[in-house]
């Protein structure tokens, strides 16, 4: 008997520390050795470590409560923007004006549709140069000399308030700038006031030049 005891305990104990590392419901078959006689009763003991743990099944995914936590996916996170917009308009007169620098810009601006990305960027780089009239230190001289209007500034702030959140998106202050940008028109509407302003030319008929003015 225990001949037959002593390698069933063995395969016993193989079978045991093989059942820990599977899951809970799998099943255990213990074949009898051949030797065993059908009129033997066989005892089998199974000894459990104290610390061991009970194995348990797989965590539920944990479920989604709100909605607003889904990741929303944008096909199209950077549209065109319409070749006939007016944001293009604007940029080609500060262009025309000189105040968009730089061939890699100029380039930009003429590549219809442009990303609105690429257009932000734009803006920014225009905001800066626009912004470096009021550090000048003497800003009323400068802006006599500038080819500016407080028109074109009052287009620059209606372009910063279309895209206030892609511009707070790239770290641009846009109240800030909004509010610098507005004394800045307030100087020009000052700054510019009496000033002659050649609005035609032509020619009369007696040979001589017609030149027609304006008083800002």
């Amino acid at each position: 008997m225990k001949r037959i005891l002593i390698p069933l305990f063995l395969f016993c104990i193989s079978i045991v520390v093989f059942a820990f590392n599977v899951s809970a419901d799998s099943t255990i078959t213990i074949p009898m050795p051949e030797r065993a006689a059908a009129d033997k009763q066989v005892t089998i003991s199974l000894r459990i470590p104290p610390n061991t743990e009970p194995l348990t099944g797989k965590e539920p995914r944990p479920k989604v409560v709100s909605r607003s936590s889904l990741i929303v996916w944008d096909a199209n996170p950077s549209p065109k923007i319409p070749v006939n917009d007016e944001l293009n308009a604007i940029f080609e007169k500060f262009a025309g004006k000189g105040w968009i620098k730089g061939n890699a810009t100029l380039a930009i601006i003429n590549n219809r549709p442009m990303d609105k990305i690429t257009a932000i960027r734009v803006l920014q780089h225009l905001i800066a140069n626009i912004l470096e009239i009021a550090q000048s230190p003497d800003m009323v001289r400068t802006i006599r000399k500038s080819n500016l209007v407080a028109s074109d500034i009052e287009d620059l702030r209606r372009m910063i308030a279309r895209f206030s959140k892609e511009l707070v998106a790239y770290c641009e202050p846009v109240k800030k700038v909004d509010k610098d940008l507005l004394m800045l028109q307030e100087r020009f509407k000052t700054a510019k006031s009496g000033v002659l302003k050649v609005i035609k030319v032509e020619g009369a008929e007696d040979g001589g030049t017609v030149i027609h003015l304006t008083v800002d």
